[in-house]
Formats: C-alpha cells, structure tokens, sequence
C-alpha cells in the first residue's frame, strides 16, 4: 500500500473560504444597492408629495403684497420662478436636484441661503439631543431590565412593567409639558424652552438639555425595556443557562455572563431601527422646547413651502436610517457567532 504525502510546504487550500469570501462580497454589494435604491425611492417620493401640496411655492415666499399690482406680482412670480428653477418640467426639477445632491448642493431655501448651510447649522443640536437620548434610554432599559429581572419582589416587578407600559403609550407632546410644569414651572430646576451653544457655555447648555432628552428617552427607555426584559425571561431557560447553574456558577455570574449576552442581541436591532427614525420623536420634542435642530426646521420649511430644505432633511433622515440599519447588521455578525458560521 503507498501512502502520498503532500510536501510539509505545500500551502493548504480551503476550498470554502473563496466561495464564503465571495458570499460576503455579494451580501456587502446587495445592502450598498439596496441603500442607493431607498434613497433614490424616497427622493422621488417626497419631491412628489411635496409638488401635490396646494397653493403655489412661490407665492408662499412672497407673501401678499398688498401694495403690488397684479402686473408687478405676476413680473416677481415669473423671476422667482426662474431662479428656483421652478418653471421647468416637474421631471427635469427633480433630475436636476438629484444631479446637484450628489454634490452637496441642495439650493437654496425661502430666504436664498443655502440649504447645505441651513441644515448643516442644525445639525449639532439634532445630533446631541438624539445621542443623549439613545445613552439615556438604553443605560436606563438595561439597569431597569437587570433590576426586575434579579428582583424577587413580585410588586417592584409589576411596578416597572405598568410604568413602562404607559411610557409606551403616552404622547410625546404631552410628557414633555409635563416634565416642564414639574421640573421648569413649579420647582424652577430647568430651563422650559431653549438652546445654548456647548462652546458658548457648557454647564447651561447640559440644563437646556436635560428636559428634551429625557422627554425623547422615556418611552424609547419602556420599548428597550420590553424587549429585553422578554430576552431575558426567555434566554433564562434555555439549556446552557441550566447547565451553567449545574456547574455550580453564582446566580449573578449566569445572569450577567450567559443570559445577559444572549438576551441583549434583539434588543440592538431595536436601538438601530429606533436611532434611525428618531427625526420622527424630534419634529415634537423640538417644537415643544424650542431646541434649534432638524426636526424644527423641517416644521417651518414644510409651513414654508421651502422644497429644498424639507427634501434634503428626509434624504438625510433615510440615509441616516439606512446606514443605522447596516451597523446593526454588522454588529450582528460580531456579537452573534451563528451569523458567522452561516456567512
């Protein structure tokens, strides 16, 4: 009987690694396609619902007039109109808006300042309210969720159960009046409405902060904790829970090395889909308390009639949503091994 043996340095081929390697291209290509054909889909959506609401662009920019005559106004309609590029086919509108978008230029608004401007001024404010929001609701979803979890009183259980159950249904608008009666109005803790620069003063900026962060936190906080409050239940009896207290491990070394991990994965899912679509809480929370960022902004662009400035917001918004999405679907395959094993 001969026995071959290959060379010591011969290279070892695995024959499944070029076909998974290519796998994961094609999967990385698909999501890239599908984020181009969200935008370009939720562009042409808005720009048309945008062009179906009623009254005129232009005359919503210059107002009355009462002291023109209908020569004049009809002279200033049919310029404006040719600056904003609004006497063109609606179709030809929209592909140069695209072609323009694609390099950073949305027009201008109502006022003639560019909307890149206009949007990139508010931008901070937006961004700093959504993170604190998103830190607050998912450290305070996971201590709560541990704490009734870990808990043996039946009654603090139930508590935090009804209390996020009505955190979940109570209006945004409202909360946020609430929590400025309370906190502004009658103990004078916090500023009611408002907002100051981090560089111009951080400590006032921090209380301007506090109230519209909480109000956008609190029932995102109840969603998380729904959530993983059930991971947590249902990860507790699976069967490497039980072998892991059949090993004699603690109680709290289970729970918090074993059950924990498990439990957290669909609640991320939860968090991006949350963050992605948080202009949604923030077109309230920032009318209530004034805070100078998107979701205002698109308020009184939409009053306006301002197309440029609401267009490029719900661009920003999908593409933000979007990318959120493929940050959870790779925070996925890091933290589940499943879903490397399967790509």
């Amino acid at each position: 009987m001969t026995v071959d043996v290959a060379p010591a340095d011969s290279p070892h081929i695995d024959e499944g690694a070029s076909p998974r390697r290519g796998a994961r291209l094609v999967g990385v290509l698909g999501q890239l396609g599908q984020l181009v054909a969200v935008l370009f889909a939720v562009s042409l959506l808005t720009f048309l619902l945008l062009d179906a609401l009623p009254g005129s662009a232009v005359d919503a920019r210059i107002g009355p007039l009462p002291n023109f005559s209908p020569e004049e106004r009809a002279e200033l309609v049919a310029s404006m109109s040719k600056q904003l590029g609004l006497d063109k086919p609606l179709a030809w509108q929209y592909v140069i808006w695209v072609k323009n978008a694609f390099t950073g230029d949305f027009g201008l608004n109502y006022q003639g300042i560019e909307v890149r401007d206009v949007v990139g001024e508010r931008l901070a404010p937006t961004l700093q309210l959504g993170i604190a929001s998103i830190i607050i609701s998912t450290v305070g979803a996971l201590l709560i969720s541990l704490l009734g979890f870990r808990t043996r009183w039946r009654a603090l259980r139930a508590g935090i159960q009804g209390t996020a159950t009505v955190l979940l249904v109570v209006p945004a608008f409202w909360l946020g009046l609430i929590l400025v009666i309370i906190f502004a109005a009658e103990l004078g803790w916090l500023p009611s409405a408002g907002y100051v620069s981090f560089s111009d003063d951080p400590g006032e900026n921090l209380r301007f902060l506090v109230l519209p962060a909480v109000t956008l936190a609190l029932p995102q906080l109840a969603l998380f904790y729904r959530y993983l409050d059930a991971g947590l239940r249902d990860t507790s009896t699976a069967p490497f829970v039980t072998a892991s207290r059949a090993r004699g491990l603690s109680e709290r070394g289970v729970a918090y090395r074993h059950i924990l991990p498990n439990a957290i994965l669909p609640t991320i899912t939860v968090i991006g889909l949350v963050a992605g679509s948080l202009i949604s809480g923030l077109v309230i929370v920032e009318s209530v308390f004034s805070w100078p960022g998107l979701g205002l902004l698109l308020v009184d662009s939409v009053k306006a009639k301002d197309y440029n400035t609401v267009a490029a917001i719900v661009l920003l918004t999908a593409f933000a949503y979007v990318v959120v999405a493929f940050m959870v679907d790779v925070a996925y395959r890091l933290l589940d091994p499943r879903t490397r094993r399967q790509s």
